[in-house]
């Protein structure tokens, strides 16, 4: 049996990986980071993440070497397909919960994040970025409505890895209000019932 160790804080990219393991039902222990202003202050931990981000997880495993995963895509990806869970297996549907995986993962995350930088943490008001970034995240946010308004999940008919890393990100910008206006009720619907699955509420709580 591997022993887990999650290397995570309290933000939308460690709560995909906190997500994904109590989805799948797997035994972890968290590391909580010392995380500050952006950068992580643990000693070492370099060694684990090359650039010092988070999610990581360490593989402790009894049948291989121990190994790390560090990034939450990573971590998502090497999850599913190690357990055969949460990523279809029939090749056209895997291909649209990967279609969908990727607009998250390289469209939707950095807009909230840049959104998050420029609003929150930038020292000064750079309202080109500001409003850049609201854009962005609008448009990415308006395009996972669409897709919802013909299926259920991202992915399609089943939940899937895509839900589990859209939905922290989503819940970063419903917080903020993104979801009030009525303006996107596909994804309003498919907030509540992704939210209200227990093992999300979990997930959502590490580090505790």
């Amino acid at each position: 049996m591997s022993r887990l160790t999650l290397h995570t804080a309290g933000s939308p990219h460690g709560h995909r990986a906190s997500v994904m393991l109590e989805e799948l039902g797997l035994e972890y222990v968290v590391h909580k980071l010392d995380y500050v202003g952006g950068v992580v202050r643990d000693p070492g931990y370099a060694k684990v993440s090359p650039l010092g981000k988070f999610p990581a997880l360490e593989i402790d495993d009894a049948d291989s070497l121990p190994h790390t995963l560090f990034g939450s895509g990573a971590i998502l990806l090497h999850l599913a397909l190690t357990t055969g869970k949460l990523l279809p297996g029939e090749p056209a549907a895997r291909g649209e919960v990967l279609n969908w995986l990727n607009l998250v993962m390289t469209d939707l995350t950095p807009a909230v994040s840049g959104q998050f930088r420029f609003n929150v943490l930038a020292p000064d008001r750079f309202d080109y970025a500001i409003d850049f970034f609201a854009a962005e995240v609008r448009r990415c946010l308006a395009a996972l409505d669409g897709r919802l308004a013909s299926c259920p999940y991202l992915g399609g008919a089943e939940y899937s890895v895509a839900d589990v890393a859209a939905f922290p990100f989503v819940d970063a910008t419903a917080k903020g209000g993104s979801l009030k206006d009525g303006s996107m009720p596909h994804l309003a619907r498919w907030y509540a019932e992704v939210g209200a699955r227990e093992a999300v509420q979990r997930g959502m709580k590490v580090p505790a």
